[in-house]
């Protein structure tokens, strides 16, 4: 397995290894430790950064290289578009993809952020953060703060510098300083990042071992949720050097999706939201025929009923081919036997799903796509351009820089909830 920087209790890596070692006690696993480019780079914001694969091109050159045979990542650094080669082998049950303030000490007795200070100081090196937060509370200002959670944690209490940070709920679960939380910022205040909350194990498409192995802990309905946030990601071509927001909820079927597309101040903003049933692949009318910013006009896309699962060694049907084909043309025919005997497909989005999960990952990329759609039907190209020329991107190969502070181990201090 290959891991980002060091292996720490309650980190993503653990946590897969202690999943599949659940299901499976006699899995043996050699973790090889490793730093990317994002990691290196901690002067400056990731909107400041810019490029793409910032946590995840030294990874899979790593699977690349069969130095490796999964890597795991914070779905929300993982491109929305694979190498060639390269797929999801599986989508961890989500955490809490919510954001949430920490404030400094000072301010115990704040319940609001519209409580506090006029000028008070808010450390984040996210322009989505920076573009909502600026929105909805004018009178508050923002620093580039970046680091893992112990030296970000560290900064705060120590440095005087910043009233509060602004962090991933997840994280912060995941490493049990739940106490530290002072504000969670709901839908109203803060729409998350793509595939916030979510961890994604990707790997070689052709190691049908391993995507069997995998897909025991592969989540379908985090999936399905990431699948849509994903594919409206990818259609107005974000990432962390734009401001994008979204929201997904699934419940006995009904998907929700809302997305957003902000200017770097956040004085324009353009929304949107839709609901999809799984169940229902949507009809020719629903889907109607779209420019996206690509110019590229949309169609109904092809939609599936599944047949049942093979039996080993029995002939594959023409329909089954069909439906492979759509999906992956390049496979080979054993790799795609092996993955459909044990009901297994690796869907168009990069994502392993069960064969019998497929119309439900056409629903949602679709759901996605169009609602990325609604919003570059309204102008969200431009509002993105924008900020992409107002000069917030620099070049991604530059030199890195390390952090010249010392990072803290052990846990950060102890403090109330306060709400």
């Amino acid at each position: 397995i290959n891991a980002e920087w060091p292996l720490q209790p309650g980190c993503q890596t653990e946590l897969v290894i202690n999943r599949l070692k659940t299901i499976n006690p006699s899995l043996g696993f050699n973790v090889i430790k490793m730093s990317t480019k994002g990691d290196e780079i901690l002067d400056k914001a990731l909107s400041k950064i810019g490029g793409k694969s910032l946590f995840t091109k030294e990874l899979e050159v790593a699977l690349y290289e069969k130095k490796v045979d999964f890597v795991v990542h914070s779905l929300k650094d993982l491109p929305t578009t694979l190498p060639p080669g390269l797929v999801i082998g599986a989508v961890i049950e989500r955490d809490d993809p919510r954001d949430c303030v920490i404030l400094h000490k000072k301010h115990n007795a704040i319940k609001r952020l519209s409580d506090l200070p006029k000028g008070s100081v808010i450390g984040t090196s996210s322009l989505r953060r920076i573009s909502q937060l600026s929105r909805h509370f004018p009178h508050l200002t923002f620093e580039n703060i970046r680091g893992n959670l112990n030296t970000r944690l560290r900064k705060l209490d120590d440095d005087n510098k910043y009233d509060g940070i602004v962090l991933a709920v997840a994280g912060i679960d995941r490493l049990g300083w739940q106490e530290r939380i002072s504000l969670y910022l709901e839908k109203q205040d803060m729409l998350y990042a793509v595939s916030q909350g979510a961890m994604a194990v990707e790997c070689r498409s052709d190691d049908t071992a391993t995507l069997q192995l995998l897909s025991v802990i592969n989540h379908a309905e985090t999936a399905i949720r990431v699948t849509a946030e994903r594919t409206f990601m990818r259609k107005l071509d974000g990432g962390c050097s734009v401001p994008i927001g979204t929201w997904s909820t699934l419940s006995e079927d009904k998907l929700v999706v809302s997305g957003a597309v902000f200017s770097s101040n956040g004085s324009e903003m353009l929304f949107t939201e839709r609901e999809d049933l799984l169940t229902l692949a949507p009809s020719p009318g629903t889907l109607p025929m779209v420019q996206d910013g690509s110019g590229i006009t949309m169609a109904s896309p092809p939609y599936h009923t599944p047949p049942q699962n093979l039996r080993p060694g029995s002939p594959m049907s023409r329909e089954l081919i069909d439906i492979v084909h759509d999906q992956y043309p390049t496979f080979s025919l054993r790799t795609v036997r092996e993955l459909v005997e044990h009901n297994l497909i690796l869907h168009r989005s990069g994502i392993c799903c069960r064969l019998d999960d497929l119309t439900k990952f056409d629903v949602a990329q679709t759901s996605g796509a169009l609602l990325a759609s609604s919003l570059l039907s309204r102008g969200a190209k431009a509002v993105l351009d924008k900020v992409r020329a107002e000069g917030l991107v620099q070049n991604v190969n530059q030199a890195p820089v390390k952090d010249s502070s010392k990072n803290d181990g052990g846990p950060p201090r102890k403090k109330s909830k306060d709400s």
